[in-house]
């Protein structure tokens, strides 16, 4: 861990300020006037609903720090790991590629998506994240499957406070992430199955956590549900730059693609992961 100072943390070798600061325990509310919506967008400035206007100021650390346990790690989770050069090889790559175009064109909030459940899209989530973390980025995970996630199962943890909770109680992101270690990534989790998953990507409240988010990583990866199953990538496809669609070897057929690639924006589509390729 990074040397802690009274207003400054040190994460993955960068310095994130006022660290020890106070935080609010609530996310204000915020609606954006439409006369002056592009302005503010460049300014960082929010309007308020009672029409004051106000920053955003809210400091995001420090997220609650958990240890992992190698043995309740699910095996899929390559990344974690130094065993496998083979396996984690992919990562690496795929890291690479991530850090070469966000140096050349605006790319830090990736959706990570796939035409159904099973095709491993959380699992290559997470071992991207964790690889991205290797290299020294600072890197959030926000488990947006509100339908059926399992970023948790996988990382056997649990927490009391996930995504769909802060959103509905109106927290600061901080009251719901988790500072995994000694990988060093962040998670903002979603606990258990929420029906309105709509209701939630849509909430204002998700929009200001995602601003208050941005200036604190470089790369923040959005775990959508699969694109054939629910509307929520489409909903998503607003807070990010690119999409990564997995594609499980065997699995997803060609008209499922075709499908998947259908409701996405195709020019913000950075590619394809191929998982689970048997050699």
């Amino acid at each position: 861990m990074g040397k802690f100072t009274r207003n400054s943390i040190k994460r993955n070798g960068k310095l994130h300020q006022n660290a020890y600061r106070q935080e609010p325990d609530e996310v204000r509310l915020y609606a954006v006037s439409e006369s002056a919506s592009e302005a503010i967008h460049g300014s960082g400035l929010l309007v308020r609903v009672d029409g004051a206007a106000a920053k955003l100021r809210q400091t995001i650390y420090p997220a609650h720090e958990v240890a992992l346990e190698p043995g309740r790690l699910d095996p899929r989770l390559v990344a974690f790991h130094d065993f496998d050069p083979r396996a984690i090889g992919p990562y690496n790559r795929l890291v690479i590629s991530l850090i070469s175009a966000a140096a050349s064109r605006k790319l830090q909030r990736v959706l990570i998506a796939s035409a159904e459940y099973g095709d491993g899209r959380t699992s290559v989530t997470l071992n991207l994240a964790a690889a991205l973390a290797r290299a020294g980025q600072r890197v959030l995970v926000v488990e947006s499957d509100f339908l059926r996630p399992s970023a948790l199962r996988l990382l056997g943890l649990d927490t009391e406070t996930g995504l769909a909770e802060a959103i509905a109680k109106g927290l600061a992101p901080s009251k719901a992430m988790m500072w995994l270690q000694p990988i060093g990534f962040n998670l903002l989790p979603t606990r258990a199955q929420a029906e309105n998953s709509a209701e939630l990507l849509a909430s204002p409240i998700f929009e200001v956590m995602m601003q208050m988010l941005r200036p604190e990583f470089d790369f923040i990866l959005f775990d959508s549900a699969p694109l054939l199953a629910v509307a929520d990538a489409s909903l998503l496809e607003l807070h990010t730059d690119a999409t990564l669609l997995v594609i499980r070897q065997g699995r997803t057929s060609t008209s499922q693609m075709a499908k998947a690639v259908a409701l996405l924006n195709e020019e913000r589509l950075l590619g394809a992961v191929l998982n689970r390729v048997v050699t």
